[in-house]
Order: C-alpha cells, then structure tokens, then sequence
C-alpha cells in the first residue's frame, strides 16, 4: 500500500481525502499495482467507523484504475477445486460503502493465455450502492464500446466481487448501445442501436438482446438497407470472446441465420469472427442491393444458400479480408434487364430447336442457377456454376472480381437440340456438318464456351480451346 498525500478531519462528521493511492497485491511487483486511484474522497459517520464491518456514507474516485492480474488474485493455483473460492465469495465484507461514485475509471484483467491482449473496460459515471452486500451492489455506469465506438449505458447488479476468481464474479442487468457509426469498420457503414439484457459470471455472461441498422450498407455498392437482428450469445467478460448462439438477421424482407464465435486469437489488434451461416428462400434483391451498385438488381428470384463466413483481424476493408466458402441455390429467377432477360428466352427456345423468337416475349422463362462458391480477396470463385432454363444447361468454372466486376467463365452450353434443329437454311446444313464435334451423350449437343469482360457488357462466345 502507497499513498502520496492524505487529508482526515472529523468536525462536522469523519472524512478523508488524498492522492496517488496503490495497492499491490501481495506486495507484486511483477505486474501493475491492483488499484491505481490518483485521488479519492471518503465520508462516514463515528458510529459507522467504530462498527463491524466499517460503514462509509460516500466514497468519491477520480481516474480509478484496476488491473487484475493473469488467473486473477490467487496465481498458480491450479485446482479444480472451486470450494475455496465459493467460501471466499460468502465471506462477509469487512467495508460497506452506501455510494460510490467515479468520474473515469478503467478495468483490465489480464488473460491466462499466452499471446492473447488483456480486456480492457473504460467505465464513465459510475455509481455503486450498497457496495459490499451479500447480495451485490446496485449500479448504473456508461461504458466505451471500442469498436464500433460509442457509448453503452447500462444498470443491473454487480457482485458480490470474488477476489480470488474475479470471472467468478456474478452480474446480472441490462444496456442500451446508441449511435454507434459502423464507418469506424473499413468497408461497411451505418449508425447501429442495440439494447438488450445479460446475467451470469463474468467469464461467462448470457447475453439476448437486438440490434437496428436502418442505414446498413458495404462501401463495394454503397446503397443502404434496413438491417436488424436478434441474437443470443454468451460472453467471456475477462477477455471479451464471445459465442453467437444464435443470430437471426432481418435485411429488408429476408431472414439470415448463423452461428459462430468472435474472439481474439493473437496478440493483434480486433478479432476474428468465423460463422456458419444458411438462407433458407431469401430474396435475391435484397442480398445484391449490398454487393451491386446498380440502383435496380439485375436479377430477382428466392435462393437458399449455406456458407462459412471467415473475418480476420486487420485494417483492410471488410470485403478485402472477407472469406467464405459455401453452395447455393435459386429457383425460379428472372432478370431485370429486359434485352438480358430476351436473350434466355432465346436461349431457352434455341435449345429446344426452336428456330423463331414468335411470341418470345410473352414467354415468361424463369432460369434455376446453383453452384458452390468462395471469396478470398474480393474475388469471388466457382468450382461448379450450373445455369439452366427449359431446353438448355450452362456449366461455369470461373471467378468475379468485386472491385474491377470483370467475370472470366469458361465452360459448356448443352441443348436438348442439335444444331441443326437451332439453324435454318444454309447454316443448317453447315452444322449437320460439324454436330458430330459437339455432339451430346443421349442426344442433343455439347458447345464449349466462354464468357469474359466486364459484368455491364460481358462477351459470350464459343471457346476454341
């Protein structure tokens, strides 16, 4: 115990005042001081003094500092029995305090695990009551929120305190996280509210709560949508890993599901976050809005998808240091774009040896698409891409780039037709010649092709390799 300066007087009532108080546990020096109070102030009456446990009125902290160390107050303490600190949080506290307040104060407990930074809390307007009950003390504090950066404002009970498994420490309250600006985020944007409640042990803090993004949008396509979710998860308060139980996401008029982990794995700045995550018949549209710049999506329809979704720790943006793996399925899709849309119809009448466009216009063709994917580095690859419409099926291998939009395809266009049957007159005769080269196990033809260019005005054509 350190003090650089105190003040006591008793006439009107008992009350002290000083600076620069420390407190090392166990005389440490190893580690930084337990507490850290550069200057504090006290109030009592003589009865509480001279009572069994010491009873304060108030107690005023300015810039409080608590650095717990790595396996909290009682290291190297490896037993599996939890006995001793269950007697040591029963004990009755040998101070009471009815309030206390502090302007600025911070908590960093130190990981066990090697490599990992220790958690840090920035706590503002803090006011306990009833510090040192058996049932805990009430509080009300706001809280920094790094990243996104914003103010928490929270309430509930803390404690009370286990000195020697502070994660063993019970809590138990609710918060509200306002206007937090996700431009902070390379690579996406939005202001984010959230409120919710939380319980448990600090190492482990059950918290349900909802969020609302009415302006959520990735800077790729910089077109806002309305995002909002609901999530369970639980939380790891002495290193700020987290666990996504579940997380339903509402964007627009579609329903995202997933599951997964936020934690820090190294000793960098931010976490990884690596989810699973399914669509089960979401609307296209509302998934393109975010990834396409185009003010209308150039294609609508209802796709079920399943992916893993990888974030690492950096300061890329996201779309940079995004990772995904996954399959996915739409049924039923059509284009927006009128003269793209003619061509499928084409595509589709063509295939089926159909050699006029008569009435191709009132022909509502839907297109089925599904395929497996990955995204490293903003490029976006398909192993399998299959495209089929009523009497034709295209099968892609290739990749996207979402910076440039530049798509290079190579595969095949099958046709229940031959090519004569998708060619009149002299062309007929020319491709009677050269079916027997794209001719089609089970009938019909086999045409190698290749689409390349960028995603406003790509080239299809036949590919001679």
């Amino acid at each position: 115990l350190a003090l650089e300066s105190l003040e006591a007087s008793v006439i009107p009532r008992p009350r002290a005042a000083g600076s620069g108080l420390t407190l090392r546990h166990r005389g440490r020096t190893d580690v930084p001081p337990l507490i850290s109070i550069p200057a504090f102030e006290a109030s009592a009456s003589v009865m509480g003094l001279l009572g069994t446990p010491v009873h304060l009125h108030t107690v005023s902290l300015d810039g409080l500092e608590i650095h717990v160390p790595p396996g909290g107050l009682s290291p190297g303490d490896d037993t599996d029995d939890d006995a001793p600190h269950e007697a040591h949080a029963q004990r009755p506290s040998r101070i009471l305090i009815d309030r206390i307040e502090s302007r600025s104060a911070t908590l960093q407990i130190a990981s066990r695990r090697p490599g990992r930074l220790p958690r840090l809390f920035e706590i503002h307007d803090l006011v306990m009551r009833d510090f040192g009950a058996a049932e805990g003390s009430r509080f009300e504090a706001g809280l920094t929120n790094p990243m996104p950066r914003g103010r928490i404002e929270t309430s509930g009970v803390f404690g009370p305190w286990h000195a020697d498994e502070p994660g063993l420490t019970p809590v138990q309250g609710e918060y509200a996280f306002k206007n937090a600006d996700l431009n902070m985020i390379k690579g996406i944007g939005g202001i984010l509210s959230s409120v919710g409640s939380y319980s448990g042990v600090l190492e482990r803090i059950e918290v349900d709560g909802q969020t609302e993004t009415p302006d959520f949008s990735i800077d790729l396509a910089g077109q806002p949508v309305t995002l909002k979710t609901r999530f369970k998860a639980i939380v790891d308060g002495t290193n700020g890993d987290t666990t996504l139980e579940r997380v339903e996401a509402r964007l627009n008029n579609s329903t995202i599901l997933a599951r997964g982990a936020v934690v820090r794995t190294e000793d960098v700045k931010g976490r990884r976050v690596t989810l699973d995550v399914r669509l089960d018949g979401a609307r296209l549209e509302d998934l393109m809005t975010l990834a396409v710049k185009s003010d209308k999506p150039p294609i609508v329809g209802r796709v079920d998808l399943t992916s893993s979704f990888v974030l690492p720790q950096g300061e890329a943006d996201v779309i940079d240091r995004l990772q995904l793996n996954g399959t996915f399925r739409l049924a039923q899709a059509r284009f927006t774009n009128v003269n793209v849309q003619r061509r499928i119809t084409t595509l589709s009448r063509r295939g089926r040896g159909e050699e006029t466009d008569e009435g191709a216009d009132s022909e509502r063709i839907v297109s089925n698409l599904r395929g497996r994917f990955s995204l490293r580095n903003a490029v976006l690859s398909f192993s399998e891409l299959t495209f089929a419409v009523p009497g034709s099926t295209v099968r892609l291998k290739g990749s996207y780039n979402l910076h440039s939009e530049i798509m290079d395809f190579k595969g095949e266009l099958l046709t229940d037709a031959t090519l004569a049957d998708m060619t009149s007159g002299f062309k007929s005769m020319l491709a009677r010649v050269a079916q027997p080269f794209f001719r089609r196990d089970g009938g019909g033809s086999r045409i190698p092709i290749k689409i390349a260019g960028p995603r406003s005005k790509p080239e299809f054509g036949l590919d001679a390799g």
